[in-house]
């Protein structure tokens, strides 16, 4: 009988397999089994996540409302206003056209 990890690592591999299948077909297949081959035959224990933990000091600022303001150093302090105090710092993007330079080669 297989523990629910070994079943998990099999269900793993072949989704993998299915997926190599469904991507590259049969070679993709034969190249995605054969590596989950070799993996076994060379004893690999697959790798854990690892738990990531950020802590915050208090609640996060609202940026759409407050927009960012913080200091680098005593020197240096970076500040973004909120999108609607932007309104007169629209972006534009203008495209320049190219001059037809081969106008005497059209009939």
């Amino acid at each position: 009988m297989t523990s629910p990890d070994e079943q998990q690592h099999h269900d793993d591999e072949s989704a993998m397999i299915k997926r190599a299948a469904q991507r590259y077909g049969t070679v993709g297949a034969m190249l995605a089994g054969g590596m989950v081959v070799f993996d076994k035959l060379l004893g690999r224990k697959p790798k854990e996540e690892a738990a990531i933990v950020v802590e915050a000091s208090g609640e996060p600022g609202d940026i759409d409302v407050d927009g960012i303001n913080f200091v680098l150093d005593d020197n240096t302090a970076v500040s973004s206003p909120p999108p609607q105090a932007r309104l007169g710092l629209r972006r534009q993007v203008r495209k320049r056209r190219r001059a037809n330079t081969h106008k005497d080669l059209l009939p």
